[in-house]
């Protein structure tokens, strides 16, 4: 079991394996058991400046595979992404 930590920019916390990527996020949960789970919105840009699937893509992920995490967060800052993912 692991804390999964999906985040493009910020440092991963002490505990938590890091996805920096949508197909990090699902490799790791599709592989692991999550306890703790926490998203960032925001996942980066491509090489021509276009968003690359974010924390909500990933959450729609989740649902439709019904996969589980014992606790999720949200720990972004982007106030639209945090209620879409909510």
């Amino acid at each position: 079991m692991i804390n999964l930590y999906v985040d493009d920019l910020r440092d991963c916390p002490d505990g938590f394996t890091v996805a920096r990527t949508y197909v990090e996020a699902v490799e790791l949960i599709e592989n692991n058991e999550i306890n703790i789970l926490t998203l960032d919105h925001d996942l980066g840009e491509d090489t021509e400046g276009k968003e690359m699937r974010n924390g909500y893509d990933f959450v729609k992920y989740i649902c439709e595979q019904g996969l589980r995490a014992n606790k999720i967060y949200l720990h972004t800052d982007n106030p639209v992404g945090r209620k879409n993912m909510y």
